[in-house]
Order: C-alpha cells, then structure tokens, then sequence
C-alpha cells in the first residue's frame, strides 16, 4: 500500500562478514574486491605471488628420497642394533640429523652390461676405508676368506663398523706428524723413528695407525640404496650429541652443532690414508737399504 516501507538492495552479508567483524579483523581471501583509493575503481585482478619455497630443493637435504617408513626403520636399527649409534654413543635427534645431511643416503645403479664394473664395489678387500656402510635396499655380495667364499646379502647387512670406532687419539697421528709445511720437511725421517720393526707385519702397522682394511669385498649384484658414514661425519655427531646433552646448551650451542654436523670432508685428501701410504713406501725404502748394507758386508 502506500504507507508500505520501501527496500533496497545494497548487497549480501554473509557468514565471513559477521566473523571479522567478531575478530575485529579482515579476512583476505581470493575471492575478494579490491578498490583503488584514489581513482575509487575496482581493481579486477590483483595479482597475489605464490610461495613455492616448499617445493625448492635445499642444499642441506637428502640428495637420495627414501621413504619416512624406511627413514624411521633404519633410524631404529641403527639405535638399537649398532652399538656405535646406540643412545650411549649419539642421540636420535642428532642421529636423524646425520641421517639427512647430504650425501650420507646414496644409491648405486647397477650396470647388466658390465657387473664386474669398479663402481659396483663398495668394499675392495686390503684397500683402506674411513666409512661405514648400512644396505637399505637391494642385494649384494661379499667375498671373504683365503679361500674367496661368497655369499649374499640383502637390507639392513652393514659393513666397516671398525672405521667408525678408532678414537681420535689414537686415530691422530702425533704431533710431529702435523701436515702443515713446516712440519712436513723431515716427514720421512719421524715417520722411521716410530715404524715398527722390518719383520712387522702391514696388520701390526694398520693397528698402529689405526687404519681400517677390510678382508672382504663386497660388490653390488642390483640396484643398491644405502647408508655411508665416513670416520669424520660420525666423530662430529658423536661431539653434537655431547654439545646438545651439557645442560647450558644456548642458542650459540645449537649454532656449534649445526656448524659441526655441516662439516663434510668430501673431496678432501684422507689424511689417514696418505699417511699409511707414506709409511708403507718407507718401509720399503727401509728394506732396500738394509739389503744394500747387508750385501756389502758381504
């Protein structure tokens, strides 16, 4: 009628509206419209720039995707079957840590045209190794013994555990044997003062340089994913574990243990095994003079 109100559209309240108002806040979502201040006109499409750092490959992860099953399968092995890795030695949050830094999960393709290729050894018997190795999947096959008997061996078989467990001490070689130049001038004449005698064998010798040298070989027979610890990586663990268990651990504290977790010795000479070349040459060496003496005493 004519005294009847008369109404108007002016727009839609909805559930979204009555939320910010009851947080006093706005509520930004794509399909919002945006008015320009100055020129009151409707911006049609605002660009809005997406984060795809999610997706972006970090230096610091593993280069090697295995599952978070197999992740935490292995994680529980290494704990409670490997004394090295036990919670005595290493904590699991610092043992997980060392699980995902580079380079420690690799994988080897294995070659059908050629399996006897050098790549396929991850152990060569008599040859020095500073690292530890844990099969995560796949098969391989270990030579052992004069006689050469083999055998096979799939997930979770490790092998070089006696790397890991030299201690520093007696793994460092003395101080006259420091590697800088200096010290490096007079090198053939300290390292005769403490080789042992001719007769020793190179086992005595090993034992007293603490080198690692396996009497087996193990050789990929497939496609193989496993765990490489070297000697250093796990020494640096094993001090992060200490660091993180002292109880004024500080924010500059967890900054050591990244710093010490980060340090890799890839692509750096080993110095243990340099060194066992060098005595194994004076020993050599050695042997040639005593036999150049003796014949002329004859």
């Amino acid at each position: 009628g004519e005294g009847d109100p008369f109404y108007e559209v002016l727009g839609i309240v909805t559930l979204e509206d009555v939320i910010e108002e009851i947080i006093k806040s706005e509520i930004l979502d794509e399909t919002d419209l945006y008015t320009d201040n100055k020129t009151k006109k409707k911006i049609t499409h605002r660009e809005r720039k997406q984060d795809f750092s999610a997706f972006k490959h970090m230096d610091n992860e593993m280069k090697v995707k295995i599952s978070p099953q197999l992740l935490l399968a292995t994680l529980r092995f290494l704990a409670t079957e490997v004394e090295a890795f036990s919670p005595s030695q290493m904590s699991e949050k610092i043992l997980l840590r060392l699980l995902k830094h580079p380079n420690v999960i690799q994988e080897l393709k294995y070659n059908e045209k050629n399996k006897k290729a050098i790549e396929h050894y991850l152990f060569h018997r008599n040859k020095p190794v500073d690292y530890f190795i844990l099969i995560l999947q796949g098969k391989v096959e270990v030579e052992a013994g004069k006689e050469g008997m083999k055998f096979e061996a799939g997930a979770f078989s490790s092998y070089g555990m006696m790397a890991l467990t030299a201690t520093p001490e007696n793994k460092s070689p003395p101080r006259s044997f420091g590697l800088n130049h200096s010290d490096s001038l007079n090198r053939s004449e300290r390292i005769e003062a403490i080789t042992p005698s001719l007769g020793s064998s190179n086992h005595q010798l090993n034992a007293f340089l603490q080198i690692y040298v396996p009497d087996y070989s193990v050789r990929a027979l497939s496609d193989v994913q496993y765990i490489k610890v070297t000697r250093q990586q796990y020494q640096n663990a094993v001090m992060a574990s200490r660091m993180d268990k002292t109880p004024q651990s500080s924010e500059s504290e967890y900054t050591k243990i990244e710093m010490t977790l980060t340090e890799l010795h890839d692509g750096v000479t080993d110095e243990t095994t340099t060194l066992f070349n060098q005595t194994q040459n004076c020993v050599a060496h050695n042997k040639t003079n005593h036999t150049g003496h003796s014949e002329g005493a004859i």
